[in-house]
């Protein structure tokens, strides 16, 4: 009889929803069906990615998670946000979660019964008393999505049997977010080795270049993962620093690099990966993908030598010289450049990914001096 119930309700869907589209954040509010994704469908480009919030969603549908997946298959780019546990319930029984990326409404939680210990660029970090978890914090000027993101992929990437940290709930602390991670005991991450024990540098430089290969030669599930072109697109075509001229000859270069299925980190560098000693485990998943590993190595080579003293002292608590000397060790093991001319070969084909990744930043986080002009001089 139930089964039967739940079919007519499935034929007799009518649109029991609104909502309302401030840029690429839809407030869905109702009981989401089939009509009511069908609309939500109707207003989202396939080009950019979309947060739903479900705040005031009461239920779901069958037809509405089906038409759910449908959107994603048909190519639009959306996350879940604050679903209640009803919602929530409905995508784990059915197995909708597994391919969707929607998170629960996030429970408050006092940070004052955690201790800081460290951070990043963009986050701090805090140990639960009793040892089990580790709190990623964020402040205000990260935007909630960011971090609904990364709490998803780094529950996918762990799922897809990626070496990291499993990943727990999201939690709202004093008008910002943070989310709950395994705690690995003893860990370090690989660029603290190095600032702990300088004459480590050649056998962490090696490590790190393995992992990259590892990862870079890995296929990816493109049916879980995003392609990383769209998100460096979307920075080309937001940047207000680059002519129409400019931004469509920076878009074609992207077009032409050779297109690729294998992981991405999306934010490679030695800082995330961390290691207590028997295990290596890859953090900060937020922007894993699919895509040629140009992208990655770009990023790496910006963070290790293009960056300032002073960042590269913050991010990864060693010199610029020392960094230096970890790319001549990456560039050796990853490409193969033994000599002085296929270093400068390694370099000469990083340079524009590493600009372009500059143009990344910039759209995101802001300009710092000069990056846009090195930029230009190495993409037009």
């Amino acid at each position: 009889m139930r089964l039967i119930l739940l079919s007519l309700y499935h034929m007799e869907d009518t649109n029991k929803i609104n909502f309302t589209k401030e840029d690429t954040v839809l407030i869905v509010n109702g009981d989401l069906d089939g009509k009511g994704v069908h609309e939500l469908e109707a207003v989202m480009d396939a080009d950019k990615r979309y947060t739903l919030d479900f705040n005031g969603v009461s239920s779901v549908s069958f037809s509405g998670m089906r038409a759910l997946m449908n959107c994603h298959r048909n190519g639009r780019r959306f996350f879940i946000i604050n679903a209640c546990d009803n919602v929530m319930e409905m995508f784990e029984d059915t197995g909708v979660s597994s391919f969707l990326s929607v998170c629960r409404k996030p429970k408050s939680l006092d940070i004052s019964k955690y201790e800081e210990f460290g951070g990043g660029y963009l986050s701090k970090s805090f140990n639960s008393a009793d040892g089990d978890s580790m709190l990623k914090f964020y402040g205000s000027r990260i935007p909630a999505e960011m971090v609904y993101q990364e709490k998803n992929v780094a529950k996918k990437v762990f799922l897809f049997g990626i070496p990291t940290p499993m990943v727990g709930s999201l939690r709202a602390v004093d008008g910002s977010y943070a989310i709950d991670f395994e705690r690995i005991e003893g860990k370090r991450s690989l660029s603290r080795v190095i600032a702990d024990e300088p004459g480590r540098l050649e056998e962490i430089a090696v490590k790190f270049a393995t992992m990259c290969k590892e990862l870079h030669s890995t296929q990816c599930d493109v049916n879980v993962f995003e392609d990383r072109t769209i998100a460096y697109r979307n920075a080309v075509c937001r940047c207000n620093g680059l002519s129409e001229d400019g931004k469509n000859r920076i878009l074609a270069c992207i077009v032409s690099v050779p297109k690729a299925t294998t992981c991405l980190h999306g934010d490679m560098q030695l800082s995330n990966i961390i290691t207590n000693g028997e295990e290596f485990l890859w953090i900060d998943l937020g922007d894993f993908g699919y895509g040629n590993p140009m992208f990655d190595l770009g990023m790496w080579f910006f963070l290790s030598m293009l960056n300032s003293e002073e960042r590269a002292d913050q991010i990864f608590h060693i010199n610029k010289a020392a960094l230096a000397k970890v790319w001549r060790i990456f560039a050796r093991e990853y490409f193969g450049a033994d000599t002085e001319d296929k270093q400068a070969e390694s370099i000469r084909k990083v340079e524009p990914f590493a600009a372009l990744h500059m143009i990344y930043l910039g759209s995101n986080y802001g300009f710092e001096p000069g990056m846009l002009d090195f930029a230009k001089s190495k993409l037009l």
